[in-house]
């Protein structure tokens, strides 16, 4: 007959197999149940014991990367404690899955949830201007790079934050990081080609967008800037031709007359003025009440000395807002040039009266 005593002890003895088995020393085992039960404290102490004991088990240096660095945001560390666990044995076995995938799948994890909440930050920035929400997302970002320096995508945001800041040293510096892990991507040679032009490197930020039409030539984006630069570099030519490349692409009817008045004024300084006043037209015929294209249009031809012309659309300009003194102004300036005394005089009258 077994006893009750007999019974209790087999039952823990099958508990201790069960506890102590598989190799795992006393000190392992009670940081296992500590992790069980939550109690982090405890669970760091006999994690670190363990190691002591058990030196060479991969296992223990996952437990302590994810359960004692990651949950205390010590990103460096839970990547040496990773790092250390691949070299002892890439393939031992955590959770039924080899060191090797699952220190993977941890960093995207943490990488992922850290990045989205810098994303947030900064989205906040971009909708308040508020620069403590851009700071909060710059800490976070970088924390995100410590997590897998891998990911190019944290340094290209890096390098817009920093520019969003006024750091364009750092802004720089982190867009070309961007591109050395990955020259042959669209999106880092675009954000360091545009990083170079927005701080003044305009030459060298041609390098980079020319590079990223060679990867994307539908992306409109790209000629769009790219057809800026050219004209910033005085590469008229080549700014034509790319205008025209990105007129075709464009759908949008205000950006779109938007790029034929820029091409209107590129044609202006070729000294080619019918082109420019079809570009002119085009672009007024596609957002007609833009008087601002009208402005632009009429002291376009006005500085290039064109009277008749810039007369034309004072008038028109006079018409659509009769309330603007600057249009009168502009009207009586182009009449003087063409020794129209009287009529200028009484345009400049009309300017003042309406207080300008």
């Amino acid at each position: 007959m077994i006893t009750r005593k007999l019974i209790l002890l087999i039952y823990t003895l099958t508990l201790s197999l069960f506890l102590w088995g598989c190799g795992a020393s006393a000190e392992y085992t009670s940081a296992k149940i500590a992790i069980d039960k939550k109690n982090w404290s405890e669970a760091e102490e006999y994690l670190f014991k363990a190691l002591e004991v058990e030196p060479g088990n991969a296992e223990i240096m996952v437990q302590i990367g994810y359960h004692v660095h990651a949950r205390k945001s010590e990103w460096v560390e839970m990547n040496k404690m990773f790092n250390q666990a691949i070299d002892v044995d890439p393939n031992a076995k955590v959770l039924n899955r080899p060191v090797i995938e699952i220190t993977s799948n941890y960093r995207s994890m943490f990488w992922a949830e850290n990045y989205n909440k810098a994303i947030q930050g900064y989205n906040s920035f971009r909708e308040t201007k508020d620069k403590s929400s851009l700071e909060d997302a710059i800490k976070l970002f970088n924390e995100t790079l410590d997590i897998d320096p891998s990911q190019n995508q944290t340094y290209s945001i890096l390098a817009n934050s920093y520019f969003e800041l006024g750091d364009h040293p750092k802004s720089v510096e982190y867009a070309r990081k961007a591109y050395d892990m990955a020259p042959n991507d669209f999106q880092p040679s675009y954000t360091l080609g545009q990083i170079l032009s927005l701080t003044g490197d305009k030459e060298n930020a041609i390098i980079y967008i020319e590079q990223a039409r060679t990867l994307d030539p539908t992306d409109l984006g790209v000629l769009k800037l790219l057809a800026g630069l050219y004209y910033e570099t005085d590469k008229k030519e080549q700014s034509v031709e790319t205008f025209q490349m990105a007129i075709k692409q464009e759908t949008n009817k205000p950006a779109k007359a938007n790029l034929y008045f820029n091409l209107g004024v590129l044609y202006m300084q070729l000294d080619n003025f019918q082109e420019a006043e079809d570009n002119f037209m085009s672009a007024y015929d596609l957002n007609p009440e833009d008087t601002e294209a009208l402005v632009g249009i009429a002291q376009t031809f006005e500085n290039a000395e064109k009277w008749r012309r810039a007369s034309k659309f004072y008038r028109e300009l006079i018409v659509l807002q009769p309330e603007n003194p600057d249009h009168y102004k502009g009207m009586a300036r182009v009449l003087i040039k063409q020794g129209d005394m009287d009529g200028a005089t009484k345009y400049f009258e009309k300017a003042k009266k309406l207080g300008g």
